[in-house]
């Protein structure tokens, strides 16, 4: 994911102390890590799944919080990549998951033996968390396992925001879908004719 000048910049701060997000040796590797999470990711936020200029702008995501320099929380995560996501603005805000602690074992030496309280973007199935009420278009959420409820209350994916921003990304899709398609048949029509000359 990342050169290994920029590893080796980011190893060069450890222990990492409070704020480092924000220090100005690391503003170009914060870029590029956005970048590649954007493509990764497909523009998708890690918590909602819709593109994320429908909900807000990208931002990059601490799974498990980083804190401030006021009130520091799990810097030594600040650049683990699996604790890195994109997930749109309204997701991220601080009045969403920066209010409380979503971890719920710590392994401050592993954080892949760490667990959440939350359905996590990397290490979990969404498909065993979550429950899609209008079947295969997936807009009305809802789940019955602990880190579905917690995150569908967190996220607000319930919200009648976020239901309507997946109805009309359902729908910008299935028409796509069908452009798409009308194009392929248009092109498959005009091969054939270029094949009979």
């Amino acid at each position: 994911m990342l050169t290994a000048g920029d590893q080796a910049v980011i190893d060069g701060l450890i222990p990492f102390p409070a704020g480092i997000w924000n220090d100005g040796r690391v503003s170009a590797i914060k870029q590029e890590i956005h970048r590649q999470l954007l493509i990764i990711q497909n523009n998708n936020c890690c918590y909602c799944g819709l593109k994320v200029n429908e909900a807000g702008r990208a931002e990059v995501e601490h799974i498990a919080n980083k804190g401030g320099l006021k009130r520091p929380a799990y810097v030594e995560f600040v650049f683990t990549k699996e604790n890195l996501a994109i997930a749109c603005q309204f997701c991220n805000s601080s009045s969403k998951k920066g209010q409380e602690d979503i971890m719920l074992n710590v392994d401050l030496a592993n954080y892949s033996k760490c667990t959440f309280k939350i359905v996590h973007p990397y290490f979990d199935d969404p498909g065993l968390h979550y429950k899609w009420s209008n079947g295969k278009f997936k807009i009305l959420i809802s789940s019955s396992s602990p880190e579905g409820i917690k995150s569908i209350r967190l996220f607000g994916l319930d919200s009648e925001a976020h239901t309507l921003a997946r109805a009309k990304q359902v729908m910008f899709e299935k028409k796509l879908e069908r452009y798409t398609k009308r194009i392929q048949i248009q092109n498959r029509i005009a091969d054939i004719f270029k094949f009979r000359k």
